[in-house]
This record gives structure tokens, sequence and C-alpha cells, in this order.
């Protein structure tokens, strides 16, 4: 599995009957919050895979984007395996998928979108494999799916990719194609300072002590020396009466 973190932008192919495979690179980092683009085509078959938020913080959920459509003759994707980094965490009930859904292949069918679960004892921490009996994919009726998660990576960059399987992919039968590096790659933000002791003890002791001891002792003191005058009274008094 290709590592995570990379821009190698290496290819592999599996299976026969593929023709050439091409890698066209979208708008890639385009700044924070703005989605990325990348695409991939492996005979009539293109794939574009977005992300809706390239510059993520840790905690945030992202959704990433695939579509699938075929030029020629009808075709049918029957698995979507989405390679990510372990470090983020899907979110359960995420997954939709829009395909044809009632009536025959072109002939009446709706774009319909259902949710769709992982196929559980074929993913693993790093791939998210869905399966079907054979999804209608052409030029008309192109296949979508959308997977969220939420980031708990540290800061840096991770990159993703597409492993599909299919019938009557560029003229063969039974054949897949995988771009485990195709990208979009997200690069995770450090998280803000959360600031602790930010604006601690405002105010404290706020007018402490206000006035204290005001006017103390009033009256105290008019009794303290109103003893004194008597007793001055009674020392006249007594040089009076010499």
């Amino acid at each position: 599995m290709a590592k995570f973190g990379s821009r190698n932008r290496g290819l592999s192919t599996v299976g026969a009957g593929l023709g050439v495979i091409a890698l066209a690179v979208g708008a890639s980092a385009l700044g924070a919050g703005v989605a990325t683009a990348e695409t991939a085509t492996s005979g009539a078959y293109t794939f574009t895979r977005t992300v809706d938020n390239a510059s993520p913080k840790v905690g945030d959920t992202i959704t990433y984007t695939t579509v699938s459509s075929k030029s020629g003759l009808e075709g049918y994707v029957n698995r979507l395996t989405e390679i990510h980094a372990g470090c983020l965490e899907f979110v359960p009930g995420s997954a939709k998928i829009s395909k044809v859904m009632g009536g025959l292949p072109g002939l009446g069918g709706a774009i319909k979108e259902t949710v769709e679960s992982p196929n559980t004892s074929q993913s693993t921490a790093t791939t998210k494999v869905f399966t079907s009996s054979g999804w209608y994919n052409n030029g008309k009726n192109p296949i979508t799916m959308k997977t969220s998660y939420v980031v708990k990576c540290d800061p840096g960059t991770y990159g993703s990719g597409l492993t599909v399987g299919a019938t009557l992919m560029g003229g063969g039968a039974g054949t897949s194609a995988s771009f485990p590096e195709m990208g979009p790659t997200i690069v995770v933000q450090a998280t803000d300072p959360t600031g602790p002791g930010t604006d601690p003890g405002t105010d404290p002791g706020t007018n402490p002590g206000t006035n204290p001891g005001t006017n103390p002792g009033t009256g105290g003191g008019t009794g303290s020396l109103g003893s004194l005058s008597g007793g001055l009274g009674s020392l006249s008094g007594l040089f009076g009466s010499s």
C-alpha cells in the first residue's frame, strides 16, 4: 500500500484489458477550505475525486466525493475501494452512492442516492470497500460515492486513493484498476492554542477595603476629651479652693 504523506503519483494496475492508464492532476492544494480534485482514466472509464476541505484541523469532518463515468459501451461497477490515511475515522452512515435505480439501464431508470455500508470483512484500517452486483455506469449515468471522515491526524500531509472493479472496463470483462496515490491530498493544520489563563483574575480585589475605618471611633474621642475636661474642671476647683 502506498505510504500516505508522500506525493508520489505512481499508479498500479491489476487485471487484463486495461489499456493505457493516465492521471490528470486537477486543482490541488488550492487553500484552506477549498475543494481539490484529481482525475484518473482507465480505458473508457474516468474517475474524479474531490475533498470538500483540503486544509482541515484536528476534529474537523471532511467528505470525499468520487465520480465514475464511462464512454462507449455500457459498464457495471461492482467494487469501489477508498484508500485513506489510518488517522481518518470513518463516520458510520456517511457513505452514500448515487446510481441508476428502477427500470432498465438507460431506459427509464433514475439516479437515486442510497446509504451504503462498507464490507467489513474486506475493509481495513486504511480502506473502505463497497461492493455491489453491478452499478450501471455510462456517460449519461455516472456513479457518485461520498464518504465522510473525522480528522484525528497529527499536523501534516496525507494522501488518498481509489481501487475500482468493473465489468466491460475498457473492453475487458472482470477487470480492475488501482490508483493508490490518486489523491486528493489533505494538509492537516495545527489546532489553534486555546489560550489558558486568558484574563485570569479579571478585576481582582476591585475597590478592596472601600473606605475602611470611616470615621472610626466617632464620639469615642469626644467622650475621652470630655472626661479630660471634667478632670481639668476638678483640678480648677482644687486650685480655686486653695
